[in-house]
């Protein structure tokens, strides 16, 4: 009986941080999208002279930033699910009643590729083209005048 008190009350702590985790990535991703919706239009039209990779870098490095902590809030919301699963384990060994799975643990490379990083994969795929173009004329540049 006191056990199992004891092990409601982790449960409802871990929810509670899982909880923290799971809006921590959402705000990530808010952040990350308002802060280059902001950043962008500076680079563009500043008074600063900026080359198309030099604006794909600092794009690149925001989205790559966030990305990276996104997925490390990710992989400790995955970690403590799976914590609440051994818990209720604990309370009754026929938990998880669905289809027998058990909880997944957590892996750091689910976590950095996963459903919930498409906002991430759509800012930093297109930043390769201006920088593998500026590479590519720089080679031609160097090949021409061999």
């Amino acid at each position: 009986e006191l056990k199992n008190k004891i092990l409601f009350k982790e449960i409802d702590q871990l929810e509670n941080a899982t909880t923290e985790f799971s809006n921590s990535t959402r705000w990530m991703k808010k952040a990350c999208f308002s802060i280059i919706t902001v950043v962008l239009p500076l680079l563009i039209k500043g008074n600063i002279s900026l080359s198309g990779l030099e604006i794909s870098s600092i794009i690149f490095s925001i989205a790559f930033i966030f990305w990276i902590v996104d997925s490390y809030c990710y992989y400790y919301q995955v970690k403590l699910r799976w914590m609440m699963g051994m818990k209720f384990r604990e309370l009754d060994s026929k938990w998880p009643y669905n289809n027998g799975k058990t909880p997944r643990k957590a892996s750091r490379i689910q976590a950095l590729f996963n459903n919930s990083h498409v906002l991430y994969y759509i800012l930093l795929i297109p930043l390769f083209i201006p920088a593998i173009l500026e590479i590519v004329n720089l080679a031609c540049a160097s090949c021409k005048t061999k």
